[in-house]
Formats: C-alpha cells, structure tokens, sequence
C-alpha cells in the first residue's frame, strides 16, 4: 500500500470533520436562534433533543470523518515491520476515534454512560500521541536519526498537554449558571462563559486530528 493511501485517508478525514463542525453549528444556530460556542457548549449539544435526520449533513460528515480516522490507524503497522508500539498507536487511535464520535451523541441526562465515555475519550487523547512517541523512540534507537527524535518529544509534548488537561482541577461537570434579568424583570439563567468540562472534551476532541497527522508523519519519517 502506497503512503498516498494513508495521506488521502487522514487529508478526508480533516476535511470531513471541518464540514461536519461548520454544518452542526449552522443548525444549531437555525434550531435554538444562537450561535454555538466551543468555549461553554458540549459536543452533545448539536444534537440536543433532537433526531438524527435534523442534523443531517453533520451527523454523516462526522462519521465519514471518524470512519477515515479508523482506517487510517488500522493500516499503519502495514507500512513499518518489527515495531510493536504500532499496535499501541491502532488500538488507541481506533478507540479514540469511537470514543469522539460517542461524545457527539450521548447526552448529559445519561451522566453515568457520558462519564464513562469522557474517561475513554480523555484517556485515548494521551495514549495515542504517547503511543506515536513510543514508537518513534524505538525506531530512534535502532538508526538514531534527529528528525525522529525531534519527532519523538514533539509527540510527548503533545501527550503532555493532554495528560495536564484530564488532571485540570477544574475539570467538573458542578457548572454554575450566571443570574440575570431579562427585558421584562424576570430572573433567568445564563450559561457560564467556560464551563471547563465542555472545553476540555473539544480540545481532547480536536487532538485526535493533531494525533492522525502525527501518524501520517511517524510513517514518513520511517
């Protein structure tokens, strides 16, 4: 298998998810009258209360997106032998995958089925760059070129990141709305303008593309 293959695989998958991001804001937007902010929103939410079909082009272009995702980590022990961190770098990038489709889907009123999927999603943010690191460092070891190396800390820093945002203190689903009063003096309820949780769940969402252009870039490198 040619890399053409991996580059076009993890090139749609970017493009499918940029789609898939600026479709499901447009139809928030037209369905609650706001605009939909990363900062205090949770991935669920472009599907609150509503039917697959409503938020149609998002929801297929999302799962063509993770889908390439899932084939590009599936065939990336095929382009390098006697390396077993690959392993490492397809289960994890597989599971991260699901992990981030699930969290577009399962909403908040399932707390304990959302929890047990955040978990999943904030561990896969950090065992897929570790992984690409681990492997890297490996092939450093046996032909000792810079560019790996270089490489291989790039990689830990971005495992590092991950790491220092699943251990955010802050890092609590306890969101405290803001009072205010409307045009006719009733009291009413604003979101918060960062609710880390939500955040955090899209920055750790955003890695797994950081972590396909480290595995297109881990397989040129080798």
């Amino acid at each position: 298998m040619s890399f053409g293959w991996l580059l076009g695989l993890s090139i749609a998958s970017l493009i499918f998810f940029a789609a898939s991001f600026v479709f499901s804001c447009r139809n928030y937007k037209r369905r609650f009258k706001e605009n939909y902010d990363v900062r205090n929103h949770f991935p669920y939410e472009f599907n609150f209360e509503s039917s697959f079909s409503e938020n149609i082009l998002g929801n297929i272009t999302l799962i063509f997106s993770l889908t390439f995702a899932i084939g590009l980590f599936a065939v990336v022990p095929s382009y390098i032998r006697n390396n077993g961190m690959l392993l490492y770098v397809l289960i994890s990038g597989i599971i991260f995958s699901i992990v981030v489709g699930a969290a577009h889907f399962i909403p908040l009123k399932y707390l304990k089925t959302h929890l047990v999927f955040s978990v999943l999603l904030f561990a896969a943010s950090f065992a897929t760059p570790a992984s690409i690191a681990l492997a890297a460092l490996k092939e450093y070891q046996l032909h000792n070129e810079i560019g790996v190396l270089v490489f291989m800390i790039i990689s830990f820093v971005i495992a590092g990141f991950a790491f220092l945002m699943i251990m955010n203190p802050k890092m609590s689903l306890n969101i405290k709305m803001n009072v205010a009063t409307d045009d006719h003096g009733n009291e009413i309820y604003l979101r918060p303008k960062y609710i880390v949780f939500a955040i955090s769940e899209w920055i750790l969402i955003y890695s797994l593309l950081v972590s396909e252009i480290l595995t297109v870039i881990l397989v040129k490198l080798l």
